[in-house]
């Protein structure tokens, strides 16, 4: 029998700045894909893999080092709006090195009329929606030389992308889901483990995916999902997380959560789950602390009903607040979600429901920007709207017909001002002798020969030390220019280690050097990008630590980056 040939699949991470929390990175649509196509038969043509673990916090260079050794016979990437870009800028780096690797690329970023995404050359296939079906059948097609013509595949040609015209099958959870102690979808190593109890939403909100990606709905049943819960705590899960959209609409809802409570009488596990707080009932309410959801995410959005019927989300705000009560009086944290720049909403509207949110206990509120999704009702209609946005990921809304960019501005300063809004991570000190700097860490001293310090990681701190720095700011700038080029997915913090007080000038002339580079990912943010600020590459300061400088020179020194950076 002919060697198997390799399948790898790709997830890149979401990268940010908070040095204490944990990173999620979650394969569950490769673990999926793997189950269904070794249920079609495909594994005993080909051979799935993973990256090693390392490689989640890799640099590019080193992830395609990695993949380039690897050689997979097929590439299959997710993609969502935090990695479209740097998985897409990979793949035609990976096209020019293995000529010969059939990429295929999937996720909630693929939409058939994304701005981007279509323009490159580097991917055989994109599949919009599900893939437990288009998947094997993908791979059976790439062995035997066959077309496939599902309508939610565009495979590429000389003349751009064509796609299928015959319907993609639907996908049965039951049948599709990989089962208990599957070994792709153990937990991980903090026991976090995820489930999917049903999927599809009833909601047709208009800046969600879920309307244009499936209409109907697919449950487990009450005994599958005992079972699979049972399974991951023997496997050492200590927390899970339902991935339902709205958990509730389960319609054996009642009968799942009486009997987590059995389950989980010694507390043992705890659950998270978002749900549709309307539709809570006491009795609901009662199992759900005694079952151990330690937290419950509901969508507010909004407290105005004008833009709430906007956006295809009819809310009795009275059930509403009456289920967010049963839950806190039952001192389960609820995590609430506010939006800001939804069609016709206005400021006040917007403090009014961040303000009503405060107020209650036991409560944590995330307040969210609007994002013009690809593939979403409120992107296609937003010229209806008068909604601009940035063209690139995020596609943060930045002004409707009623917020203009300033309103946009004030509800960020709200934010800023509020620790239980803030949900970003801000540098706390830019110069000073403590600094708080990744892991990962080059050090540069100077005047040294025209060398290219070697990033492989997706964060690392360069520190340049010697004795006259602004005298080699012409060096500094050039290695500083040539990192961000190697590594422009990668967040960089550039250390200058003084030995005494340095002109000012160096900094002008590094920050202007750093502002010239194209904005990372995270800089378009709107805490980053409202204000004007870097976050992704970020200038500071290493105080000596047995010689003390003027304190008026630290603190101009400290302002002048905090100006600049985030």
């Amino acid at each position: 029998m002919p060697k198997r040939k390799t399948v790898l699949f790709i997830q890149l991470p979401q990268v940010d700045n908070d040095l204490q929390a944990g990173h999620e990175n979650v394969p569950l649509a490769a673990a999926t894909l793997q189950y269904a196509a070794e249920q079609a038969g495909e594994g005993a043509y080909y051979e799935f893999i993973r990256l090693p673990e390392s490689a989640q916090d890799a640099g590019n260079q080193s992830l395609l080092d990695t993949v380039t050794r690897l050689a997979p016979d097929v590439l299959a990437g997710t993609l969502y709006l935090w990695n479209i870009e740097r998985t897409l800028r990979l793949a035609r780096l990976l096209h020019d090195r293995l000529p010969n690797t059939r990429i295929v690329m999937g996720g909630p970023e693929v939409a058939y009329t994304h701005p981007f995404l279509f323009k490159q050359a580097a991917t055989e296939a994109l599949v919009v929606g599900e893939g437990e079906i288009v998947f094997p059948a993908l791979l059976r097609a790439f062995r035997a030389g066959t077309p496939i013509r599902y309508s939610t595949v565009a495979i590429r040609t000389r003349n751009g992308y064509r796609w299928g015209n015959k319907p993609t099958p639907a996908v049965c959870l039951s049948q599709h889901l990989p089962p208990p102690g599957y070994e792709a979808c153990r937990p991980d190593a903090r026991g976090m483990a995820y489930l999917e109890a049903s999927r599809g939403c009833p909601m047709r909100c208009t800046y969600c995916r879920y309307p244009h990606l499936r209409r109907s709905m697919s449950f487990l049943e009450p005994d599958d999902i005992l079972s699979r819960v049972r399974a991951l705590r023997r496997l050492g899960a200590r927390e899970i997380r339902f991935v339902d959209p709205s958990f509730n609409t389960h319609p054996r809802f009642d009968e799942i959560v009486q009997r987590l409570a059995r389950l989980n009488r010694s507390r043992t596990l705890a659950f998270f789950a978002e749900i549709n707080a309307e539709r809570l009932t006491g009795a609901q309410a009662d199992n759900l602390s005694r079952a151990h959801f330690a937290d419950i995410e509901v969508g507010l959005q909004s407290r105005d009903p004008v833009v709430l019927k906007a956006i295809r989300r009819p809310t009795s705000l009275e059930k509403l607040d009456t289920g967010i009560r049963l839950l806190t009086r039952r001192r389960i944290k609820v995590t609430l979600d506010v939006m800001y720049g939804l069609p016709f909403q206005d400021i006040n509207d917007v403090k009014r429901s961040v303000n009503w949110a405060l107020k209650l206990p036991s409560t944590n509120v995330q307040c969210l920007q609007t994002l013009l999704l690809p593939g979403t009702e409120l992107r296609d209609r937003h010229r209806e709207w008068h909604m601009s946005a940035q063209p690139l990921p995020p596609y943060s809304v930045t002004s409707t017909s009623t917020m203009d960019p300033g309103a946009f501005s004030e509800v960020e300063a709200l934010i800023a001002r509020n620790p239980k809004l803030r949900s970003d991570v801000p540098t706390p000190q830019f110069a000073g002798r403590r600094l708080e700097l990744f892991s990962s860490r080059i050090e540069v001293k100077l005047p040294c020969p025209d060398v290219k310090p070697v990033i492989t990681t997706n964060r690392c701190a360069l520190l340049f030390s010697g004795p006259d720095l602004f005298g080699c700011r012409a060096s500094i700038a050039r290695l500083i220019r040539s990192a961000i080029r190697r590594e422009p997915d990668s967040l960089l913090q550039f250390v200058l280690c003084l030995e005494h007080e340095e002109p000012l000038d160096l900094l002008d002339e590094l920050i202007r050097v750093i502002r010239s580079e194209p904005p990372h990912l995270i800089d378009r943010y709107s805490p980053v990008s409202l204000p004007g600020k870097i976050a992704s590459r970020r200038l500071m300061i290493q105080l000596p630590r047995r010689k003390r400088l003027s304190h008026e020179w630290a603190a101009e020194a400290e302002d002048l980056l905090a100006t600049a950076f985030f």
